[in-house]
């Protein structure tokens, strides 16, 4: 494993811990573990349910829902979650996430805040979509064990690039237990490391792998790999405007050397 992202697992290790002796008292007590819960038991039950309803190809979705009604409501669940969470991520969403929860807590809780919308939208999508029940054949059987492989490979991909990007952020706890150990959050620096010394944009092409690769493949499935691996691919454009504008000449001089997506020779 890399140094540096056994670096950061540690001190991830080290953050949690760090929870365990709570500066907080009274009501910030209470806030600080009652959204640290919710947003991991969401963000868990949410991972879950995606890898679970892309492999069966969105079959095993609860919704339904049919013909024209079924449409819109999947378009809907669809949407959202794209629209919302890049708005989310915009200096006016920012300015929403800090105005969620208590007053005093509320900026501070926005990291938690986030995953905890992210997670719901994810939970919205995957478990309320209502199956079309058409089901392609694959040409050839071996296709249903190689993507299989790479569906989960993929995702320990995924795993990977969310650890050298920052578990305190991605994961969502740097807000609940900045509440409790009462300081200000810390942010990490900002990751050339890892999977980030390769391409800028790790999380999504992880992504972007996992909704390409299951071993089912649906008419439903289709469309959530066109939106979404569509979403993957142009989403990052924002992105690098969003880490030009925080982090100045250092995100231009890594973006100038590192690749989008695509890891190349140079």
């Amino acid at each position: 494993m890399d140094n540096s992202r056994t670096e950061k697992i540690l001190g991830f290790i080290k953050l949690i811990l760090s929870a365990l002796s709570p500066k907080a008292k009274g009501v910030n007590l209470i806030y600080g573990f009652a959204y640290g819960l919710t947003c991991h038991f969401l963000f868990g039950v949410a991972v879950i349910a995606m890898i679970f309803h892309m492999f069966h190809g969105m079959q095993k979705s609860l919704g339904n829902f049919e013909g024209t009604l079924a449409i819109i409501t999947n378009g809907a669940l669809l949407l959202q979650f794209p629209i919302v969470h890049s708005f989310l991520l915009s200096q006016r969403g920012q300015k929403i996430l800090t105005s969620l929860g208590p007053k005093e807590l509320a900026r501070n809780l926005s990291t938690t805040s986030f995953t905890i919308v992210a997670s719901l939208q994810l939970l919205a999508l995957f478990m309320l979509w209502s199956p079309s029940k058409i089901v392609y054949d694959m040409p050839f059987e071996f296709l249903v064990y190689l993507l299989t492989v790479l569906y989960f490979l993929s995702w320990i991909l995924l795993i990977f690039a969310t650890i050298d990007a920052g578990l305190e952020v991605q994961s969502g706890a740097l807000g609940w237990i900045s509440v409790l150990t009462n300081k200000s959050p810390v942010f990490p620096p900002l990751p050339t490391n890892g999977l980030y010394s390769f391409i800028r944009h790790p999380i999504y092409a992880a992504f972007f792998l996992a909704v390409v690769t299951v071993p089912c493949w649906t008419a439903d499935q289709l469309i959530i790999s066109f939106i979404l691996g569509g979403y993957c691919v142009f989403a990052p454009i924002l992105k690098d405007r969003r880490l030009v504008k925080r982090h100045g000449q250092n995100y231009i001089k890594y973006k100038n050397i590192t690749p989008y997506m695509i890891p190349n020779k140079k």
